[in-house]
């Protein structure tokens, strides 16, 4: 079955300046990420829409699911950040991971490459103004050093990655 991320996965809009968004599962648990504008401590990315535009977050992982080509259950990023009617497609993985835990990167960056993968092969590319990606965690902060990783996504899926807590809505 084809599955819709605009149809099939549930939302939430926000048009607070500033808000958060949160995941509180543990491992084996599949709780949905979720938008808080209340505790900022339980926020792992930081949404920035200082021009308070409306801002859906579409819940992706927990709520849908489709088989790999290869067999068994995809890897899903958390969920998707649309403005602008639709038009601007911002997919999100969040981790609340500590440093020594390397491999938080890959299994986020695989994560973000199966869904957007998924997505750019059920929907026309030109429908949309831009299609980024977002690796946040809460305990690490970005580094240089993850510019060849970046680079590496963006030559294997056509999308920018970005490796951030802080995500600015223009």
């Amino acid at each position: 079955m084809l599955i819709d991320f605009f149809r099939d996965c549930p939302k939430r809009d926000c048009e607070n300046s500033l808000f958060g968004l949160c995941d509180d599962s543990k491992d084996g648990d599949t709780k949905p990420a979720y938008i808080d504008t209340v505790d900022s401590n339980k926020w792992i990315a930081i949404v920035h829409n200082e021009n308070l535009m409306k801002v859906s977050f579409y819940v992706i992982d927990g709520c849908v699911s489709w088989e790999r080509r290869y067999g068994g259950d995809s890897g899903k990023c958390d969920g998707m950040l649309c403005y602008d009617n639709n038009r601007n497609v911002l997919f999100v993985e969040l981790k609340n991971r500590n440093v020594k835990y390397r491999d938080w990167r890959v299994d986020a960056r695989n994560q973000l490459a199966e869904t957007v993968a998924y997505f750019l092969e059920h929907n026309n590319r030109a429908n949309f103004n831009s299609i980024k990606a977002y690796i946040c965690n809460k305990k690490h902060l970005v580094n240089q050093r993850y510019a060849q990783f970046c680079d590496n996504f963006k030559q294997n899926t056509s999308i920018t990655l970005y490796v951030s807590r802080e995500i600015v809505i223009p």
